[in-house]
Parts: C-alpha cells; sequence; structure tokens
C-alpha cells in the first residue's frame, strides 16, 4: 500500500486529492480501495482489480471500462444505481453514440479523454448533461486507471457514479 508522504506518482497524488474532494460514500470507498492497490509509483494493474474486495454497499455504483482496439471504451460491468438512473442496461455496449445514443455528450466520456491525455484519476460533481430519464438531480462519478502490467498503458478504468436523490427501485442512495 502507498502513502501519500512518499508518494510523488501524479495519479496517486491526484487520487489522495480527489478522496479529500469527494462528498458521496461510495465515491470515497472506491477512492479507497483504488489507492489501496496503488503501489505509489503507477497506477494498479487490472488484475489486482476484484470487486469482492469493496464493500458491498459500493457495487450498485460501480461501473467497469475496458479498452477496446482504437481509441475505444466497451462498458463491462455496470451497477444497479448506473442501470436504474439510465433506465436500461449497456453492459456490453461501446461508448459510441450508434451503441448508446448522446454519450459523446457525457462527462464520462469527458473524464476518459482527459484522463487519456493526463493519465491522471477524474472526477466530476455537478449537473449531468447526459441524461436517458429525469429521475436524479446532480451526480458525482470518478474514474480511475488500471495499467496494462507489459505495456504499462491504461487498459482498463474503474467507475463510480452515484446520481443524486435518485428516485427509483433503489431510491436515494448517495449518501448512508
Amino acid at each position: 500500500m502507498a502513502h501519500e508522504t512518499h508518494s510523488t506518482d501524479p495519479s496517486y497524488l491526484e487520487g489522495q486529492r480527489l478522496l479529500r474532494r469527494s462528498v458521496n460514500a461510495p465515491i470515497r470507498m472506491v477512492l479507497m480501495y483504488w489507492l489501496g492497490l496503488h503501489d505509489g509509483e503507477r497506477p494498479p494493474a487490472r488484475q489486482q482489480f476484484d470487486p469482492v474486495d469493496l464493500p458491498s454497499r459500493a457495487l450498485p455504483y460501480l461501473f467497469l471500462l475496458e479498452r477496446i482496439p482504437g481509441p475505444g471504451w466497451r462498458l463491462r460491468l455496470a451497477g444497479s444505481h448506473l442501470v436504474d438512473a439510465l433506465g436500461r442496461d449497456f453492459t456490453g455496449c461501446e461508448l459510441v453514440d450508434e451503441q448508446i445514443p448522446g454519450v459523446s455528450l457525457s462527462r464520462t466520456v469527458r473524464l476518459l479523454n482527459q484522463m487519456a491525455e493526463t493519465g491522471l484519476p477524474g472526477h466530476f460533481h455537478g449537473r449531468s448533461t447526459f441524461r436517458f430519464r429525469d429521475n436524479y438531480d446532480d451526480h458525482e462519478q470518478v474514474l480511475l486507471p488500471f495499467r496494462d502490467r507489459k505495456t504499462g498503458l491504461i487498459e482498463a478504468v474503474l467507475g463510480a457514479i452515484v446520481y443524486e436523490g435518485l428516485q427509483g427501485a433503489f431510491g436515494p442512495g448517495a449518501t448512508w
């Protein structure tokens, strides 16, 4: 486990900063988990991720993106909170408008583009610009990179998203 005072890795330091900034419990839990996997020198490898190691109450808020050939991403896993907010399970879909209408306008795609440029975790808290339904208010999300062990390139992204005030099957779930 890395320690903030000993690490100068920008991704680790940014993760620490985002942990201090985050407001929703599921976001903080996922950040703490990712920071615990980080060796302080580079982001963790994808093989280190095991959702069983996360608190079960954080699981509905998770999503996992995998890099696909070209500069694209596919939604590999979508928690029930995300599915409830969007009204549909997009697991297996690429993050392109043809498969998820309007996704190119989403905050997630913007954060992925920033991550591709900087290699740093991404975070957002505020008004949603990408919606299928009007069943929540603002949202908070975090995107955390996982690297390929051989190449060191980002091959997967662990995300968590809390749709604040979600009115649906899971009800409001932003805090406990």
